[in-house]
């Protein structure tokens, strides 16, 4: 709320510059839009009993149905103008639909017991501008009438933010900074940055990152998550030009 008078956002946790194998600079990517990040909980209740007299349903058989269901289902193929963008480089495909994908279970009270109550977390991430709400209908549709879907914290979706001829001429001026004449292209991250908050909002907000570096060195949320050291000076400088530009 304190920033909703924001002209935009400049994000340093999305695009950069990516290097080949060879330390080479290939491309720059500035990060546009990124897709809504939403878990929705499925639940299914039975009457339950002994393991020893079973019944025609186990919540556990059941769950493990509409998990594979859901597995199975590929959503649409969507594009966007930053995905199409992206998709002007032929040797990188882009993710062109939303994803779900069951990432927790829990159910079952003894051993000796039918389960009464399974529940399974599914992780999805949706396309810019497609609503939470649908894909929750989508997934009751894929699970059936035995399962309850819901979506326990409401998602923040936003559309793709517009390529700005101003901040698209300032991000020119910062990339030949250490890589004169290199191609720029928009991207959509697969995941979520904070740039999803403020889109929500409706302030643009692009992910301008100065960091150089090759997709083989890129550990994000892993073990030995870093940045090369030799990057940090250009990133600077990347900077230094980009704020300079935009604050004239």
């Amino acid at each position: 709320p304190r920033f909703k008078s924001a002209r935009m956002v400049l994000n340093a946790d999305a695009g950069g510059g990516t290097l080949g194998d060879d330390g080479t600079p290939r491309y720059y990517s500035i990060q546009a839009g990124e897709k809504t990040y939403a878990d929705y909980e499925i639940v299914i209740t039975n009457p339950g009993g002994h393991s020893s007299r079973p019944t025609g349903t186990n919540a556990i058989v059941d769950m493990a149905g509409v998990l594979e269901r859901i597995g199975a289902y590929e959503f649409p193929v969507q594009t966007s103008d930053v995905t199409l963008g992206y998709f002007k480089e032929p040797e990188y495909v882009g993710q062109i639909r939303t994803t779900c994908v069951a990432t927790m279970i829990n159910g079952g009270h003894a051993q000796n017991a039918l389960p009464q109550h399974v529940s399974a977390n599914v992780n999805c991430r949706i396309f810019p501008g497609v609503s939470p709400e649908d894909i929750l209908q989508k997934l009751q549709d894929i699970a059936g009438k035995g399962a309850t879907v819901s979506l326990p914290i409401a998602g923040h979706s936003s559309d793709s933010s517009p390529l700005d001829a101003v901040v698209m001429a300032a991000v020119r001026k910062a990339v030949d900074g250490q890589a004169p004449g290199l191609p720029i292209i928009p991207q959509m991250s697969a995941g979520a940055t904070d740039s999803l908050f403020f889109r929500a909002e409706g302030i643009p907000s692009y992910g301008v990152s100065g960091i150089f570096m090759k997709p083989s060195d890129d550990y994000a949320h892993g073990l030995n998550e870093r940045v090369p050291v030799d990057s940090i000076p250009g990133a600077l400088e990347h900077w230094h030009t980009l704020l300079t530009e935009l604050a004239g």
